[in-house]
């Protein structure tokens, strides 16, 4: 067993194994080469072509700008969904953005680092899905090699100033910094962990080579990687992670060897990382947690260290401001320029779950599937194992600055992750504080030495975490991706059943009617039809998301009311623990709010009205009248509904005038028990 370990530790530490574990990253996405275009990638698709190339009626949809194609549009227009009034409106009229949608609701992103990489796909392969893939893969395995050369790179530092500090007397204490300085010692069994006999000056040995190679590969094999990377549309967080890392490589060389060229590159870096995705505003984590923590001497250096960082921040959002950039009523993504108290009000329910979901391997959307009862359950036990992570980490963050370097980046990197809703695809720049300390809390438990010194209760916690953590980053990582890869080729055919109607149904050139959409994904039907070259929906409507029984009246020949009979028309009725009906809320949620509503709203969209008769307590609709201007059986109108059962939209057969019907909802365990009783 020594053996192996003296094997695998020389592995870690050779020379080449930051360049080895950048081409397994090439191999273990190979996979992903098969996922296909999917979601925004079609969106992003019909803008890279000019006017004249696109199909019938997709200017219509408001997300395809008029003047397409040019390199200049695609810089500042392809991730620019809804940028401007005029887009808005036209998205609304045509029904991209439902009737409940709020009328202030932007989503226009500018990201022109990555748009310029789009272009060239769409300008050197732009019918192959496969390299557009490949391009991704190679920003994340160069993104793989930078994390490896970091964790070593941050790694050396303490080694040399421990062979300084082993010819100091053995009872000499080096002057604290900064933060070390925050976190001193307060229990008397911390303090004899450090000084028991017999134990090593520098117990944790966090500086050690080998430890950086088990971080970078705990990195690597991060479940929360496949994903984001085999999607095209994401590209820009992973450009901006590339970005990041080389601005902290640029800026330790500039705080080491004092050299302005080293500065101006780092804030270069920093730039290129917040033009490749708004996320790269996680970038300023790494200046900052070195200020605080290996920076040497007082306040005056540290905060000159920062100038370049916060002057570019600064300019970038100026620009990006003044420009008419970002997003607005857009509950799942809070830009804290435009809504400071509502993101502050997020931050810690928002934090806890990114660090949870980071620390456990256990997706933090997974929430979104749950009931109340069990969301509750999941945030508790994701707040539970983060204090037990922190409990036996806390004595090696307090002695050891390389660790308490990656731990105040982990808790800074959560920051700007929580500008958007939980979702493992932006645990990036997270993961790489959070793996630099878990590498280090791994090694030490490893040695006997250093677990003879911990107290009893303290070592048997710091077992079980461990034992945890190689579960959670290690095992299921290793399962998760093997699932994976043999999914990929069966996503495009999935996405495309889900997203669109049966063959035999025409909707081309027709006002397409749904009544309720649970899956919203009637918003993506003539994006999807457009790539496959098939005539487009003159219009598209979802009357209500739909994860409630509801009954269908008609009142005269122009109009329906839906009305429930409990909770409201926006609610979903208790289903069990996990279910997709509690999925499809909380998706709607992030995207469209929860509006409080009054009886008598209306809102006018092109050829319907929508009237509130009826409110809950809550101020959702559960009763809404739909006014159309013309009779419901008028040529070229397309009825349907979500069929839960058999979960795809099915035609609707109009009720009669004075005729009341019912749409059932989704059924729960019990429910579905029952029916098959039946």
């Amino acid at each position: 067993m020594k053996k192996l370990q003296a094997a695998a530790q020389r592995l870690l530490a050779h020379r080449g194994f930051p360049l080895g574990l950048a081409l397994a990253a090439i191999f273990l996405m190979l996979p992903a080469l098969k996922v296909g275009l999917l979601g925004d990638d079609l969106i992003q698709r019909l803008n890279q072509f000019p006017p004249e190339q696109l199909p019938a009626r997709i200017l219509d949809t408001g997300f395809v700008a008029k003047d397409s194609g040019q390199l200049g549009t695609v810089l500042n227009n392809l991730f620019g969904y809804l940028r401007g009034e005029e887009a808005a409106r036209r998205a609304m009229d045509y029904g991209i953005a439902p009737w409940w949608a709020s009328a202030g609701w932007t989503a226009a992103l500018w990201r022109p680092v990555t748009a310029f990489t789009h272009w060239l796909d769409y300008r050197l392969y732009p019918d192959s899905p496969a390299l557009m893939h490949a391009h991704n893969i190679a920003w994340f395995a160069a993104a793989v090699f930078l994390v490896a050369m970091l964790y070593r790179r941050i790694g050396a530092r303490p080694s040399r100033a421990q062979q300084l500090s082993n010819r100091q007397p053995a009872n000499h204490r080096p002057e604290p910094s900064f933060v070390s300085a925050l976190l001193r010692p307060g229990t008397t069994a911390l303090r004899d962990l450090e000084t028991r006999p017999g134990t090593a000056a520098a117990p944790w040995k966090s500086s050690e080579i080998w430890v950086a190679g088990l971080a970078a590969s705990l990195w690597l094999l991060d479940g929360n990687t496949y994903c984001p990377v085999a999607y095209v549309a994401n590209r820009g967080f992973i450009i901006a992670l590339f970005f990041g890392l080389l601005c902290i490589h640029a800026h330790v060389r500039w705080r080491t060897e004092k050299s302005m060229v080293w500065m101006w590159l780092s804030a270069l870096c920093l730039l290129l990382s917040v033009l490749a995705d708004e996320g790269g505003a996680s970038t300023l984590a790494f200046p900052l947690a070195y200020a605080l923590t290996l920076e040497p001497g007082g306040w005056r250096p540290r905060v000159i260290s920062l100038l370049p960082s916060a002057l570019v921040i600064l300019g970038w959002r100026a620009v990006y401001v003044g420009c008419g950039f970002g997003v607005r009523n857009f509950p799942g993504y809070i830009d804290p320029g435009y809504a400071p108290w509502f993101f502050l009000k997020q931050l810690v329910p928002r934090m806890n779950g990114l660090l949870g979901g980071q620390l456990t391997g256990v997706a933090p959307e997974l929430a979104m599937g749950l009931n109340a009862k069990w969301q509750m359950i999941l945030a508790l036990g994701f707040a539970g194992f983060s204090l037990l992570c922190a409990v036996v980490v806390w004595p090696l963050v307090r002695r050891d600055a390389v660790t308490r370097f990656w731990a105040v980046l982990l808790l800074l990197a959560l920051v700007p992750a929580a500008t958007v809703a939980p979702l493992s695809k932006n645990l990036g720049f997270v993961a790489v504080g959070a793996f630099g300390v878990i590498a280090s809390f791994l090694a030490g438990v490893a040695r006997q030495q250093e677990r003879a010194a911990m107290p009893r209760l303290l070592r048997a916690v710091s077992c079980w975490v461990a034992a945890g953590l190689v579960a959670a980053h290690i095992a299921l990582p290793i399962g998760c991706r093997i699932v994976m890869g043999l999914a990929s080729p069966s996503v495009p055919k999935f996405v495309a059943l889900a997203s669109d109607y049966p063959p035999s149904l025409e909707v081309g050139g027709r006002d397409i009617v749904v009544l309720n959409d649970p899956t919203i994904l009637t918003a993506m039907v003539p994006f999807y039809r457009a790539y496959r070259g098939e005539p487009l929906p003159r219009s598209t409507r979802i009357l209500v998301p739909g994860s409630m029984t509801f009954e269908v009246s008609r009142p005269d020949a122009a109009t329906l009311i839906l009305k429930t009979k409990t909770a409201d028309l926006f609610d979903c009725p208790e289903l069990g623990p996990l279910h997709a009906g509690y999925a499809c809320k909380s998706i709607n949620n992030f995207l469209y709010g929860e509006t409080i509503w009054k009886t008598g709203d209306r809102v006018t969209r092109k050829g319907l009205q929508a009237e509130i008769l009826e409110v809950s307590p809550r101020g959702a609709p559960r009763a809404v009248a739909f006014h159309f201007d013309k009779p419901l059986e008028a040529d070229g109108t397309v009825w349907l509904f979500f069929d839960w059962h058999r979960g795809a939209h099915r035609p609707f057969a109009l009720p009669r005038i004075g005729e009341t019907l019912v749409v059932a909802g989704p059924r729960g365990n019990l429910g579905k028990l029952a029916a098959d009783k039946e």
